[in-house]
């Protein structure tokens, strides 16, 4: 039989999709065409879908491994495998039953979609590369082993500066969001932003995002984290308190199902992240004007960041 394959890329990380069906433009969502890539790269990682049941679960042993059972997930551990049962909801407007199965270090997957013909997987546009609702499982692991994390926030290029604004639900980041971008600059990300630590830090644009469906395949060094306020006034105070920070920070790190030592990694990474990176909170009204102070930070303080 034919394996179809394609390659898309995020965070240096390199995804060889390989299909038992024929993959067209529709197989995917159209966002996927900006990560598209020719070939594997140097960390590359395969996903290979097939359309057929796994039988696993005949395995009554398997049962026994479960960590994990809220709706629409289900998932099972044992000692060289990790098992994604994804049942949507009824009330679900898109998505199919998929079963995933990964080794440890998630660099190689099978996923299982019955349910799925090829006339629909020829058609279905799908969100993810795994076919679950999101592959924020996927990068939630891959990440946490190469010095980086998934952080509840919006990314922005501005001139060559990756920031990111973050804050409690209806501080506004939709809001500074949309004037950010009414000035030009280019919205990396919506709500689930990739940080990886190189040389530095760097933010990646995804196909993992939130509501607003805005996403790039740019990236950009780590420059400022923004914590969002409303206001009736605009100012911008750099926080230098660390332990503030963290705490602030830690608040929206993406949860991902990781074990003891996979969150040791994080809370490292999140240490450095915070040791290397400045911080400001960020109150603003209305008129735009937060935007111009934004571009001031820059032009002014050559070593933001």
């Amino acid at each position: 039989m034919k394996i179809n394959v394609r390659y898309y890329k995020t965070a240096g990380i390199t995804v060889q999709v390989n299909s038992d069906f024929q993959m067209t433009e529709n197989t995917f969502h159209p966002k996927f065409k900006l990560f598209q890539v020719n070939g594997p790269g140097k960390e590359t990682i395969v996903i290979n879908h097939h359309f057929h049941s796994p039988n696993l679960f005949e395995n009554s042993n398997l049962i026994e491994n479960e960590i994990y059972n809220k709706d629409p997930w289900q998932i099972f551990k044992t000692k060289d495998l990790w098992i994604y049962k994804y049942t949507p909801s009824l009330t679900e407007t898109s998505g199919y039953p998929v079963i995933g199965v990964f080794n440890n270090d998630h660099t190689a997957i099978k996923i299982y979609a019955p349910g799925i013909d090829e006339t629909r997987y020829k058609k279905s546009r799908f969100n993810a590369l795994t076919l679950f609702n999101s592959d924020q499982i996927l990068f939630s692991k891959l990440l946490c082993e190469r010095k980086g994390l998934i952080l509840h926030s919006n990314g922005f290029d501005i001139s060559g500066n990756g920031i990111l604004l973050t804050g409690k639900s209806g501080a506004g980041k939709s809001t500074l969001s949309n004037m950010l971008k009414n000035k030009g600059f280019t919205i990396l990300c919506d709500d689930r932003m990739f940080i990886r630590q190189k040389e530095a830090f760097y933010i990646y644009g995804s196909w993992c995002h939130g509501t607003v469906p805005d996403v790039s395949a740019n990236f950009a060094p780590l420059k400022a984290i923004f914590f969002l306020e409303q206001s009736k006034y605009n100012l911008i105070q750099k926080i230098n308190n660390k332990n503030e920070i963290f705490q602030k920070l830690i608040t929206s790190v993406v949860r991902p199902f990781l074990g003891r030592e996979e969150w040791n990694l994080t809370l490292k990474t999140l240490e450095a992240l915070v040791n290397s990176t400045k911080c400001y909170i960020i109150k603003f009204d209305l008129s735009g004007k937060i935007c111009d102070l934004i571009s001031e930070l820059f032009n002014n303080d050559k070593n933001v960041g």
